[in-house]
């Protein structure tokens, strides 16, 4: 099982309500989760960085601007 800190579960948790809101995969803005999250933008595209990483979220090619779960991210946020 991956480690994740609380705030990595609570973007997770976001991304995961937009997937079920939108559909798969649940696209967001990093300006939207840092809005939900009341974190600052650098924090959250710190905490979408340390996710990609492990493999639970994906994200635009030029920045981070946006996020979305892959599969297997989404399934650990539920299970959270």
């Amino acid at each position: 099982m991956v480690e994740l800190s609380d705030l990595e579960i609570a973007v997770m948790s976001v991304l995961a309500d937009e997937w079920e809101r939108s559909g798969p995969p649940g696209f967001l803005e990093t300006t939207a989760i840092a809005e939900a999250l009341k974190i600052k933008i650098p924090d959250a595209k710190s905490i979408i960085h340390s996710l990609f990483m492990k493999g639970a979220v994906s994200t635009d090619k030029v920045d981070i601007y946006a996020a979305y779960l892959t599969p297997e991210g989404y399934e650990m946020a539920r299970k959270k």
